[in-house]
């Protein structure tokens, strides 16, 4: 079965979440004087990514209880790969060029979910690919969120995005 995932802007830092037209959740990205961070409102649940370490550079996702459910770490200071632990699973986040941007989310050798830029008659659009057993829409918000830079730079902020997925 396929399914259409898409992310819309509703204005500049909020973005709703839906698939087959049925709305899961927005995100809202907050920058507050020198802190930055990110809202995840899936259904009936928000999630905030917030960001730690000296130089800020690993990130953690806590629920409303301030409890703490996906954690990042690199395994190299310059690494493509960043670790996530999450739900008790050990994940990788890869960037990579295929043959343009593209993030990635694997468990052990296989692709969760991808987000990343594809051409299509001389125009730069978002391809998202999800592998049809994954139903955690935290990674699809996770992915936004670090790929969104990418996607600003190569399209703007003004898109809706209407992506074939499950392959």
């Amino acid at each position: 079965m396929e399914n259409l995932k898409s992310w819309k802007t509703i204005k500049q830092g909020l973005y709703s979440f839906s698939i087959d037209g049925n709305e899961i959740g927005t995100l809202e990205v907050v920058y507050q004087n020198f802190d930055r961070k990110a809202i995840f409102k899936i259904k009936d649940k928000i999630y905030t990514l917030i960001y730690n370490g000296f130089w800020k550079s690993t990130y953690e996702i806590i629920d409303e209880n301030k409890v703490v459910i996906l954690k990042s770490s690199f395994e190299k200071w310059y690494a493509t790969t960043t670790n996530l632990a999450y739900n008790g699973t050990n994940y990788k986040l890869k960037i990579r060029n295929n043959p343009l941007a593209e993030f990635v989310i694997c468990d052990g050798q296989k692709e969760l979910v991808s987000y990343g830029l594809s051409t299509n008659s001389g125009k730069v659009n978002v391809k998202i690919t999800t592998n049809e057993n994954n139903t955690d829409y935290l990674l699809d918000y996770l992915l936004w969120y670090t790929f969104l830079p990418i996607a600003q730079e190569n399209i703007g902020d003004n898109f809706t995005f209407q992506i074939l997925m499950m392959t």
